[in-house]
């Protein structure tokens, strides 16, 4: 009982010290199998890691669906673009963490679907999203978006497409496990990251402000080249058990 008043009592200190925000733009507990509740307390009170979750909307239930809102042509016509996509999130957040998605077909009308879908754009206004992070994205068409042609937005990466598309799939997927932008953390430090904050908000940080997270803009490293920090890898691990 102890050790479990005193994680509450370090929950609500972040969320304190955390805003709030509206959707995303970019860019639970552990399962039963993982842990017990005392072990992750004690992990998340001993952690020096570093990251910003939003912790009400951490996925309970596993595994998380992955779809595609595509048509059979489209469908079809990237399966390149879906297959590096599914690589980057087992390379980056599956390889890491106990989390586990399963699916990866496309997307049917079922009412009571429990996972994620994709859709697949080129918008230079917007640019790849997603409209919320963690469970606020379940079920929701359009809750994830990724960019496949690069016609429009960041034309850089026409040539690319391979290294562009694993690095959103991995960053996108951090905000789709519940993970905000490190740069919106009230202690981001001003003379170092000018990134504004973007996007939905956290209530809960950890360990102290990270560069290197694949969640930061300030990461020298665009989406950090599509590998989570020893930091991020961590911070999954807090809230959704180890591998």
């Amino acid at each position: 009982m102890k050790r479990i008043g005193v994680w509450l009592f370090a929950l609500l200190l972040g969320m304190l010290l955390s805003g709030c925000g509206g959707s995303d733009s970019a860019s639970d507990a552990a399962s039963a199998a993982a842990k017990d509740s005392t072990e992750q307390s004690n992990t998340q009170m001993n952690a020096t890691d570093k990251g910003y979750a939003l912790s009400t909307v951490i996925w309970k239930q596993f595994p998380i669906g992955v779809c595609w809102d595509l048509s059979n042509a489209d469908f079809a016509l990237y399966v390149n673009q879906r297959t590096w996509s599914q690589q980057a999130v087992q390379d980056s957040w599956e390889a890491h963490s106990g989390v586990v998605f399963t699916g990866w077909q496309q997307c049917t009308n079922a009412p009571n679907y429990y996972g994620i879908r994709i859709s697949v754009q080129d918008s230079a206004a917007t640019g790849p999203h997603t409209q919320g992070l963690g469970t606020q994205i379940n079920n929701i068409v359009g809750g994830m978006v990724f960019n496949f042609t690069f016609r429009n937005w960041s034309t850089s990466c026409v040539g690319r497409e391979e290294y562009c598309i694993r690095a959103i799939a991995a960053h996108e997927f951090g905000h789709a496990l519940g993970f905000a932008h490190e740069q919106n953390r009230p202690d981001t430090p001003s003379t170092t990251c000018k990134e504004p904050a973007q996007g939905t908000y956290g209530d809960t940080m950890i360990g102290a402000w990270d560069l290197a997270s694949i969640m930061n803009y300030c990461n020298p490293q665009w989406n950090g080249n599509g590998q989570l920090s020893a930091t991020d890898i961590v911070m999954a691990q807090m809230f959704y058990g180890v591998r």
